[in-house]
């Protein structure tokens, strides 16, 4: 989860409500000030955080072709944002084409303006523009002024309407150059390298898994797809009933209603040709850490990820809780009793399973076997023992921090559109994210550590990529 220094400073002048803790009988805010170890002080308050303020308004039909639609209308902000996200992501790769869904990101055809003096326009209405690829979905973002919705509009449902046949080799080879460039720039990080994402995948969930699929895959493959591999994803995915549109922002949702039911309508609808693979997850057993070598990295990279199958909204709930509590405490001065240049704890959550996962990165390979220690020996003593008041109001307060955060921004990554879009996508309901917040302002620290140990009786699947192993 997002963490800076911003998070640190807004902590320092939030408060938060902790009204179903029976052993509070105050509310908490956090002081101004640290202590000798770096820890945020807290001391008693008498007033509410206002958690209804995130709760955002939306309206969400569905199109006689089965396409959904979320509209989010803000008169507040100044611009638009144009998403629409594909109900699938690198869980429909198959093992010898992982990196496949990736590509597809980049070869996704558009639909040619029907004037030049309109794309002209749309350019200068424009304000950003972007795409990428997640386990469960695949998102394409534009982001405008007002005037430029009926453009924008009209550009993204052309991608839908566009068609196999809008694929072509010279735009495969011009994004081939891309992905690789990509892939090369992305190495120096072991987790979201090709190799590094992907033996972290495939470790916690199990080769051949659907979640075990990375985004870009293996190298070779990436210089091998063709212009067929690209038009059969198209018609596998592609088609009205398994897309959803997101309009946040600046607009008028009479008139925007009706754009949209001019421009994505028009969406084939079909049934769905790739089936279903199985969800069991089988991860890795092995019984110490796995090391490899990772030479393009000045840091050694310790993960230690545990996979949540079959996980409600509580549990996601505990396990955010959780990663915030991890990610204050990494804060601290003095924390660990070792040098450590990085830190971060993460719940991600997914369709139809999750990963928890613990990521350190340190200069001195031989700490691995004390930062191993000391990392489960952490996790331990939150499965036997409680949160303390403080810490648990920390992490609630991270949390709401999260939502703020999120809702400062209207589409793509860390955004109200994420928030609406992973919701629904998940939990079949858009209010989803704000639901989990009411858990976990009423959640006590005895029920936080039941939720958690329930996940932690595995053990996790461990592994350290470091430059001095050859």
């Amino acid at each position: 989860m997002k963490r800076n220094t911003i998070r640190l400073l807004a902590l320092m002048i939030s408060s938060f409500s902790l009204s179903q803790d029976l052993s509070i009988k105050n509310n908490l805010r956090v002081d101004d000030d640290f202590n000798s170890e770096g820890i945020l002080h807290f001391k008693p308050a008498n007033t509410n955080s206002q958690l209804d303020s995130l709760q955002l308004k939306y309206n969400h039909y569905t199109l006689q072709n089965g396409l959904e639609v979320i509209l989010q209308p803000d008169k507040n902000v100044n611009e638009v944002s144009v998403e629409f996200w594909i109900r699938d992501g690198t869980a429909i790769d198959n093992p010898n084409e992982y990196g496949l869904q990736h590509f597809f990101e980049h070869v996704m055809p558009y639909n040619k303006m029907d004037s030049v003096s309109k794309k002209v326009f749309f350019d200068s209405y424009l304000k950003g523009s972007n795409a990428q690829v997640k386990k469960d979905f695949s998102r394409f973002y534009l982001k405008v002024i007002p005037e430029g919705i009926n453009l924008a509009l009209e550009r993204a449902s052309g991608r839908l309407i566009a068609g196999a046949n809008a694929i072509t080799e010279n735009r495969i080879e011009y994004e081939r150059k891309k992905v690789l460039l990509e892939i090369k720039r992305n190495a120096k990080n072991p987790h979201w390298s090709a190799e590094g994402s992907l033996a972290i995948s495939e470790g916690t969930f199990g080769k051949g898994h659907p979640y075990a699929a990375n985004g870009y895959g293996k190298l070779e493959n990436n210089r091998a797809f063709s212009v067929n591999d690209f038009k059969r994803r198209y018609e596998e995915i592609i088609f009205s009933e398994n897309i959803i549109l997101f309009v946040v922002g600046n607009f008028d949702m009479s008139r925007v209603k009706k754009l949209v039911h001019q421009y994505f309508s028009k969406v084939e609808s079909k049934k769905r040709l790739v089936n279903e693979v199985s969800k069991h997850i089988v991860p890795s057993n092995d019984g110490i850490s796995m090391k490899t070598s990772h030479q393009n990295d000045s840091l050694n990279t310790m993960v230690f990820s545990w996979a949540i199958p079959n996980y409600q909204l509580k549990d996601d709930a505990v396990l955010r809780l959780i990663s915030a509590h991890l990610n204050n405490s990494f804060k601290a001065k003095n924390y660990f009793p070792f040098t450590v240049i990085k830190s971060g704890a993460y719940a991600d959550m997914y369709k139809t399973a999750g990963q928890f996962h613990l990521r350190i990165q340190f200069p001195n390979a031989n700490d691995s076997i004390q930062i191993e220690k000391f990392i489960l020996g952490r996790i331990k003593r939150l499965v036997k023992k409680n949160l303390t008041v403080r810490d648990l109001g920390l992490a609630k307060e991270s949390e709401i921090m999260d939502i703020k955060e999120m809702r400062e921004n209207l589409g793509f990554q860390w955004s109200r559109t994420a928030l609406l879009g992973e919701s629904l996508l998940y939990y079949d309901n858009p209010n989803a994210y704000f639901e989990r917040l009411q858990i976990q302002q009423g959640l006590t620290a005895k029920q936080v550590r039941k939720v958690f140990k329930k996940w932690m009786v595995p053990k996790p699947f461990r592994i350290l990529f470091s430059p001095n192993i050859e």
